[in-house]
């Protein structure tokens, strides 16, 4: 197979980012796709970046911030409630698969590299990069045009998930990026109780 077909081989199975839909709904009411997530941790990157005590390579951040959904155009996403023991097992064994089958179109180990770098959270890059992960979610929680579909999976998982402790103190390593969590918390906190009535102390712990 020649590169050329590789390449575009490569190029439109990753197109498929752009139609996987993530739980998670936008401004518009509709599904943020894993393409538009990974996007927004881009520009939150670039835009979080001179404020950061800890020193990056931003072009690797900039990398694993667009790749490290990558395989779900093939192995598709799968919402954090829905993620048992067998599910999490199976979801690891597929994108493994995916990720070989991307070496292969590329030839080129830096997407594997890249990948389980972010797995491990070993770098400062990755570690960066899985904050802005996690933060993403708070940004679709303030900016969702209705925020009534958040409650309805396993009793309020996610609002549990969000105001919690572990959730907030995960954020501590780096100043700016709790600054803005807990920015966006109140806000998301302010929305919460004048659109739903909902006062998030109960899901404090």
């Amino acid at each position: 197979m020649s590169d050329s077909k590789k390449l575009v081989d490569f190029i439109t199975v990753s197109e498929r980012l752009e139609c996987e839909p993530r739980l998670t709904h936008m401004s518009d009411g509709k599904n943020q796709t894993v393409a538009s997530h990974s996007w927004n941790m881009a520009n939150m990157a670039i835009a979080l970046y001179p404020y950061l005590e800890t020193h990056v390579d931003m072009a690797r951040v900039l990398q694993l911030c667009i790749l490290h959904d990558l395989p779900e155009a093939v192995a598709h996403d799968v919402p954090l409630h829905q993620q048992t023991a067998s599910v999490k097992k199976q979801k690891h064994n597929d994108e493994q698969k995916a990720i070989q089958m991307f070496d292969d179109l590329l030839n080129d180990k830096n997407i594997r590299s890249l990948f389980d770098e972010y797995e491990a959270r070993q770098t400062p890059e990755s570690r960066l990069v899985k904050l802005l992960d996690i933060l993403d979610t708070g940004v679709s929680h303030l900016c969702a045009h209705d925020l009534s579909y958040v409650g309805t999976y396993n009793d309020n998982f996610y609002w549990k998930l969000f105001f919690s402790k572990e959730f907030a103190d995960s954020f501590d390593v780096e100043p700016i990026l709790k600054k803005v969590y807990n920015e966006i918390r109140d806000r998301v906190a302010k929305r919460l109780k004048q659109e739903q009535g909902i006062d998030v102390e109960i899901f404090y712990n």
